[in-house]
C-alpha cells in the first residue's frame, strides 16, 4: 500500500526459481505473448493488446510512459462502479491441452486485482479462469502463477482484472510452458518465528514457529527438556514459563515431524531469561543516526547521507545552509510525477531483532508525505514498511514513529519519502531503542472496520462466546449493500456490548478532498449513526484506509473524541496521541501466533494494544485484509489465556488519557 523501491532482476531466467519457490524446479520454455512489454505500437496502441471493459462502470485505459522495464506500460483506471471490470488483454495464444503453463506480469495496483486466463477450444467457446489474486501495491510487484490448460483447450490469452475503483498498471507479461525436471520433493523445514533470536524475555513466553507443509507435528524444548507434548495442529505453539529456569542465556528448539522421519528439521535461538524482581531504570544508548543534524557536510551533500529516487518523477535534492537547528538541511522537491518516490536517506544502522526502536525527524513541507523504514535482513533480502504519516507543515514539526525489529533482521533505515509533485525540508534526525513508559496496566481493543456483514454474523458470536467488547467502526452508505450490515444489525451491536463508531458515509481517500468534503463525511456519518441509534454514539472515529493529513485531524477533533489510523505501534504512557491512535492490522497472512507476540509485548510494556480486523470470512471479497473465523476464534481464545483486559476504545479512552496529563 506504501510506495517502495524494489530491487529489478533478471525476469526470464528467475520466472520460477524467484517467484515460484514453493514448487519444484521447472525448465521453462520461449515467452508466448506477443510484445510482452506493451514496447511495440500498432497505430496509436500496443500491437498484440486489446482494452475490454464489460459491466456498469467507469473505465479507461492508457498506454503509458514508462514501466516496469523499457518506455511503456499497460494502464486502466476505474472512477466509478456497479459491476463488471476492466483490462488490457494479451492476443491469443495456441497451448496444448492438458499442460502446465506458468504466466507472470510486474503491477502497480491501489486496490486488489486478479490475474486471468481465457481458454478457447476447437468449437470456439471461452472458459474464463480465476488464476490468483493481486494485493494492492504501491511499488512494481510481480505475481507468478502455475497453471494446467483443459483438456479442449486450443487457445488462450491473459489479463490482469481491475474490478474496483482504482487503478493498474501491468508490465513485462510472460508466458511458457513449464515441466518438472526435479521430482524430489524439497526437505521439510521448521523455522522459529518467536521468541526472536538474542531476545531478552521474561514471564510466560509464547513459542511459535512456521513449517513446510509435510510437518505433521513440531516439538519445542528449552535447553534440551521438552516443553509439553508434541504439538499436531497449526499453528505450532507452545507456551514456556521463563520463571522455572534461572536468569541467563538458553537455548530454544523446535524439532519437526514429517510421516516418515521423527526429526525432519530443527530450528535454534538463544534468548536470555531475565526476571529479576526489581525493574531497571529506562536507558538511552543515544542516537544511532551518524551525522543526524545533517551539519557535517561530504562535498555537496552531508556526510553519511545519500539521495534517491525511482519510478517516473523528476525530482531536486538540496543541502540547504538554513535548518530547524544548526546551519544545515536537506531538501526533496519533485517537479514532476507519474510514479515512484524520492527521499534523503541516512546510512543503514545495526539493530537488534525483537527490540523496539524510536524515530522522529523535524520536517517543513507543502505536500504531505510518510516515514518508511527499509529492512536488511540476515540472507541479504530487504523488506520494507510504512511508519507514519507526516502531513503538510508550513512551519517546522516533529513526527514520531515507534518500529519492533522482526526476527532475522540485521540492519534499518528510517527515511522520509515524498511521492508527489512538492517539497519536504528535513532535519535533526534521531534514532534509538526505545523503552516506553508504562501504563498502570496493558489493555487491548478490538476494532473492526467497514461494517462487513460477516462482522455480525461470524464475528460477534465469536465476541459472545468468549464475553469481549470490541468497536464497530461503520460506514453509513452502505445499509443496503447485501455484503455489509443493515441498520437492524448494527443496531443490535450495543446489545452484545459493541461499540458503535463512525468510519465516514462512503469510505473516500479524505486527503483528495476538500476541505468542506471531509468536513460532510465526518459530520454527516456522526449524524446519521445518531439518529439511528442516540446521541450516545459515535463518539470515535477511525480513517478510511488509514489516511489522513491535517484537514482531516482537524475535522475530525470538531467532531470526535478521537482518530484511529492504521499506523503500526502501540500505545504507551508517552507516546499516545488520542488523534492517532496507532495499531496492529490483521492480514490473511497474520497467524494467531503473532498476536500472542503482539500482547505478549503489550503485557510486557504496559501499553494499550489496537487491533484491527475487517472481513470475517474464509472467502472474503478482499482476502489480504480478513480473518478466518478460525483465526479469529484462536485469537480471542489467546486472548482469555494471557488475561489482558479487553475494553472497547471508548472505555480504553476513559483509562488511559488521565494517565497522559
Amino acid at each position: 500500500m506504501r510506495l517502495y523501491r524494489l530491487l529489478i532482476g533478471t525476469v526470464l531466467a528467475a520466472v520460477v526459481s524467484a517467484l515460484l519457490p514453493s514448487v519444484t524446479a521447472y525448465a521453462v520454455g520461449a515467452n508466448l505473448i506477443g510484445n510482452p512489454s506493451a514496447e511495440t505500437a500498432s497505430g496509436s496502441g500496443p500491437a498484440s493488446w486489446t482494452f475490454d471493459k464489460w459491466g456498469t462502470n467507469q473505465a479507461t485505459s492508457a498506454w503509458k510512459d514508462g514501466g516496469k522495464d523499457g518506455q511503456k506500460s499497460l494502464a486502466v483506471t476505474m472512477t466509478s462502479r456497479t459491476s463488471g471490470d476492466a483490462k488490457w488483454m494479451s492476443a491469443p495464444v495456441t497451448v496444448k491441452p492438458g499442460t502446465k503453463y506458468v504466466v507472470s506480469d510486474w503491477y502497480i495496483g491501489s486496490v486488489l486485482t486478479t490475474l486471468e486466463v481465457v481458454y478457447t477450444n476447437a468449437a470456439g467457446k471461452q472458459t474464463f479462469v480465476w488464476l490468483a489474486d493481486a494485493p494492492v501495491s504501491a511499488a512494481w510487484k510481480q505475481l507468478s502463477v502455475e497453471f494446467t490448460t483443459p483438456a479442449d483447450a486450443v487457445k488462450a490469452s491473459v489479463y490482469h482484472v481491475l474490478a474496483k475503483k482504482g487503478s493498474l498498471q501491468t508490465d513485462l507479461y510472460f508466458l511458457a510452458e513449464s515441466g518438472a525436471t526435479d521430482p524430489t520433493p524439497p526437505p521439510a523445514s521448521v523455522q522459529l518465528t518467536a521468541p526472536a533470536a538474542g531476545a531478552t524475555v521474561s514471564g510466560t513466553q509464547q513459542i511459535a514457529a512456521t513449517v513446510s507443509a509435510d510437518v505433521v507435528g513440531v516439538k519445542f524444548s528449552v535447553d534440551g527438556t521438552d516443553l509439553g507434548a508434541e504439538d499436531t495442529a497449526a499453528p505450532f505453539t507452545a507456551s514456556w514459563d521463563t520463571k522455572k529456569v534461572a536468569n541467563g542465556v538458553h537455548t530454544v528448539t523446535a524439532t519437526a515431524r514429517t510421516a516418515s522421519s521423527a526429526t525432519a528439521a530443527t530450528s535454534k535461538v538463544t534468548v536470555t531469561v531475565n526476571n529479576s524482581t526489581t525493574t531497571p531504570p529506562p536507558t538511552s544508548p543515544g542516537n544511532l543516526i551518524a551525522n543526524p543534524g545533517v551539519e557535517t557536510a561530504n562535498g555537496s551533500a552531508p556526510s553519511g547521507w545519500s539521495s534517491s529516487t525511482w519510478g517516473t518523477n523528476t525530482t531536486t535534492f538540496s543541502y540547504l545552509t538554513t535548518g530547524h537547528t544548526g546551519s544545515r538541511s536537506v531538501k526533496t522537491q519533485i517537479t514532476k510525477y507519474t510514479s515512484g518516490d524520492s527521499k534523503w536517506s541516512p546510512a543503514a544502522v545495526s539493530v537488534t531483532p525483537g527490540k523496539t526502536y524510536q524515530y522522529s525527524n523535524w520536517y517543513q513541507s507543502n505536500v504531505d508525505s510518510e516515514i518508511d523504514v527499509e529492512v536488511t535482513m540476515a540472507d541479504g533480502s530487504e523488506q520494507y514498511a510504512y511508519l507514519a504519516a507526516a502531513p503538510a507543515s508550513s512551519a517546522w514539526a516533529k513526527v514520531s514513529a515507534q518500529y519492533t525489529v522482526p526476527a532475522g533482521a540485521t540492519k534499518i533505515t528510517v527515511f522520509q519519502v515524498i511521492a508527489k509533485v512538492g517539497w519536504v525540508t528535513a532535519d535533526d534526525f534521531s534514532l534509538g531503542e526505545y523503552t516506553p513508559a508504562q501504563l498502570s496496566r496493558a489493555l487491548v481493543s478490538l476494532t473492526f472496520d467497514d461494517g462487513w456483514k460477516s462482522q455480525y454474523t461470524a464475528g460477534v458470536p465469536l465476541l459472545d462466546k468468549y464475553h469481549m467488547p470490541a468497536t464497530y467502526y461503520l460506514l453509513t452508505s452502505t445499509i443496503d449493500y447485501p455484503d455489509y450490515m443493515t441498520k437492524a444489525q448494527m443496531g443490535d451491536l450495543a446489545n452484545h456490548g459493541i461499540e458503535i463508531a463512525s468510519h465516514t458515509v462512503t469510505h473516500p481517500h479524505l486527503p483528495t478532498l476538500t476541505a468542506a468534503q471531509v468536513d460532510a463525511e465526518l459530520k454527516n456519518s456522526q449524524a446519521d449513526l445518531r439518529s439511528w441509534y442516540g446521541a450516545g454514539v459515535a463518539k470515535n472515529f477511525a480513517t478510511p484506509y488509514g489516511e489522513y493529513n491535517a484537514t482531516v485531524l482537524s475535522t475530525a477533533k470538531k467532531y470526535y473524541r478521537s482518530h484511529r489510523s492504521t499506523d503500526e505501534g502501540y500505545n504507551t504512557k508517552d507516546s499516545t496521541d488520542v488523534y492517532n491512535i496507532k495499531v496492529q492490522n490483521i492480514l490473511d497472512t497474520t497467524t494467531p501466533a503473532q498476536v500472542g507476540q503482539w500482547i505478549d509485548q503489550a503485557i510486557r510494556d504496559k501499553s494499550w494494544l489496537v487491533l484491527v480486523y475487517h472481513e470475517v470470512s474464509a472467502t472474503a471479497e478482499d482476502p489480504t485484509y480478513a480473518v478466518t473465523p478460525a483465526n479469529l476464534d484462536k485469537e480471542l481464545l489467546l486472548i482469555q489465556q494471557k488475561a489482558i483486559t479487553v475494553k472497547t476504545i471508548d472505555q480504553a479512552l476513559d483509562e488511559v488519557v488521565p494517565q497522559l496529563a
